[in-house]
């Protein structure tokens, strides 16, 4: 007896997808395919739709989660000092600086008679805090980007060259707002709160910080005065408001060396019985305080 083989039926290849592909597919609709394409393209068309939809999925999600609108690594750093300073972290009483000692937003900082040397943690930048200052260390945020604000004394910064989508450095004072992208200049500020800003490198913008706010842009070997609650004034040459201004040197930790053998000389003559010509004056008004009405 022969027996006839009878070919078997052909399954479709829907009906052996997994159930999870026939369910997409059945709420997806069927895939566009080119005519002739084959199944198997037709599935991975399938995932590479549901790996895309997956994706905008979690961009939309991240995108309603609130991101930190606060610059990384704010605060600085203790590279020198010398003389009598005085640091004041948040919620502790004030103490001498460390070399290498953290310093969050909120530190308050005090020279007396001493300087201080300080390197931003946002990027490296030196700020050369002179004798009978006080600043705060602040952290840069969306809508005030101030690294330091200065309420009385004198500074000099060293601001490293910004690029790109970067935000300029700010520094707050109770009359301007000082913002650069890489410069070098000096910031002063009287007991009266007016401030005088002297650029040598790079171009400085300065603003009123108040009802006006105005700005200007001084160039290399010019200064600007700002007085509290008025738009900052024309810039002019540096000599002329200041005759016997000092030309920073190539860093701030060379500058702070320099400073340091001169005020040991200084101290030296005391010592002999001289006085020598003190150019920057006494607090609160310090070293060449702008007379700003």
């Amino acid at each position: 007896m022969r027996f006839i083989r009878t070919a078997e039926p052909k399954k479709s290849r829907a009906a052996s997808l997994p159930s999870h592909v026939s369910f997409l597919r059945g709420r997806m609709g069927s895939a566009p395919a080119r005519p002739g394409a084959h199944p198997r393209n037709v599935s991975l068309y399938l995932c590479w739709t549901l790996l895309g939809a997956l994706s905008l999925w979690l961009v939309s999600l991240s995108g309603a989660l609130p991101l930190p609108a606060s610059a990384p690594f704010a605060g600085a750093v203790v590279s020198e000092s010398s003389g009598e300073v005085h640091i004041q972290l948040p919620g502790t009483d004030p103490a001498k600086p460390q070399r290498g000692q953290i310093l969050p937003a909120g530190t308050l900082i005090e020279t007396v008679s001493g300087s201080l040397l300080l390197i931003l943690r946002t990027d490296e930048s030196e700020i050369l805090v002179q004798p009978h200052t006080r600043l705060v260390v602040k952290e840069p945020a969306s809508g005030s980007w101030n690294a330091l604000d200065i309420a009385i004394g004198r500074v000099r910064a060293y601001i490293r060259k910004r690029t790109g989508g970067a935000p300029p450095f700010q520094m707050g004072t109770p009359s301007a707002v000082i913002a650069v992208r890489g410069t070098r200049f000096d910031v002063e500020v009287n007991g009266r709160g007016a401030s005088e800003i002297d650029v040598f490198d790079g171009l400085v913008e300065v603003a009123g910080n108040g009802p006006v706010t105005d700005s200007v842009l001084v160039s290399p070997g010019f200064s600007t005065r700002v007085a509290p609650g008025k738009a900052p004034e024309p810039p002019v040459p540096t000599r002329e408001i200041r005759p016997n201004v000092d030309v920073p040197e190539g860093t701030a930790k060379r500058e702070f060396g320099r400073e340091q053998s001169l005020s040991g000389a200084r101290g030296r003559e005391s010592e002999r019985g001289e006085h020598p010509g003190l150019e920057r004056g006494e607090p609160p008004d310090p070293p060449g305080s702008p007379d700003v009405d």
